[in-house]
């Protein structure tokens, strides 16, 4: 039976890994914070450790040694610049944090779960050829996954690791991405369309890539896992149709989203809360997210599942869990 320890393990793409890996037999250590809450991860088989990304030695003591492949998933998402310094130390030094424990506890592989941000703002297509602008965007995410990335390239003479760069990921068990999205049609509370385009993919597909680069043989350092580009307008126009809802196909113009945009940073300013909308959201919800995912196709065997499967797998999770009120 092969062993996996996972970080991020509560999170979204987390349990939806752990489902694909308890359906392929895999024994699974997840690690979780000593206060989270774990009922989600307890309805798989799992042996929960509890440790914290930023302690090493609470990591290395949840870690088997052995382990055929370590799945660090955690990270910190937030664009707003407040969290800069939290971010840092988690998508940084915590990665850093779990690399070196799984080169003492002489695990077999290392896969990361970076982000297509790592690239930072590109007009084109990326792919794994792409030259970070990440230095550049101004955005500390972008930074931050870029920088954990170069640490993980420096130490993969001591062990075979596996960069995955996903883009906008679908499906059950999120609460706080594409989620809040459909719980926003749901609710009657979109105005409009965002001008943008972004590339699409379902959860599972993802997941499954995931568990690819840890069982292939001989794998790159690096991929781009893209999906289906889609113009955001049609999006929302996939959202309604689950959801029984008209598509009054209102585009909010550019101008008009980045006024929005400094109205939510002034008043973040006074409420103290991360505004709904900032500058990296903003230009992407104007710009164009296009992948080359040529390699994982061809080496993960990525899939590509139709928009409205994705989006209607999510609206199903939601409904189930009594979310879409929430």
């Amino acid at each position: 039976m092969k062993k996996a320890f996972i970080t991020g393990a509560t999170g979204f793409l987390g349990l939806n890994l752990i489902e694909e890996l308890s359906r392929q037999d895999w024994e699974i250590h997840a690690l979780h914070l000593p206060t989270e809450n774990i009922t989600q991860l307890l309805r798989f088989k799992v042996q929960a450790a509890p440790g914290n990304i930023l302690e090493p030695d609470s990591i290395k003591s949840a870690m088997p040694r052995n382990v055929d492949a370590v799945f660090h998933l955690a990270g910190d998402t937030s664009t707003w610049s407040k969290n800069n310094e939290r971010q840092w130390k988690i998508n940084v030094d915590g990665t850093s944090n779990v690399l070196n424990a799984a080169i003492a506890q002489n695990a077999g592989r290392f896969i990361y779960t970076s982000s297509i941000s790592a690239f930072g703002f590109h007009n084109g297509p990326m792919s794994e050829a792409t030259i970070s602008t990440a230095k550049e965007s101004g955005v500390n995410y972008h930074l931050s996954k870029f920088t954990a990335e170069q640490e993980i390239r420096k130490k993969s003479v001591e062990i075979r690791s596996v960069i995955l760069n996903p883009c906008n990921v679908i499906g059950p068990y999120d609460r706080v991405n594409w989620a809040q999205t459909i719980k926003a049609v749901h609710q009657n509370r979109v105005p409009g369309y965002p001008p943008g385009t972004g590339t699409f993919a379902h959860v599972r597909d993802i997941a499954a890539a995931h568990i690819a680069a840890a069982e292939h043989e001989n794998p790159e350092i690096q991929y781009v896992l893209g999906g289906t580009p889609t113009a955001f307008e049609q999006v929302f126009a996939v959202i309604e149709k689950i959801l029984g809802k008209p598509h009054s196909g209102k585009v909010i113009s550019k101008s008009k989203l980045k006024a929005f945009m400094y109205l939510l940073q002034i008043k973040s300013w006074f409420d103290g809360k991360e505004p709904l909308i900032t500058l990296e959201k903003y230009k992407r919800l104007v710009g164009t997210q296009l992948c080359h995912d040529q390699l994982a196709v061809h080496d993960l065997g990525l899939q590509k599942a139709p928009l409205e499967e994705m989006f209607t797998d999510s609206y199903h999770w939601l409904r189930q869990e009594n979310l879409l009120n929430a």
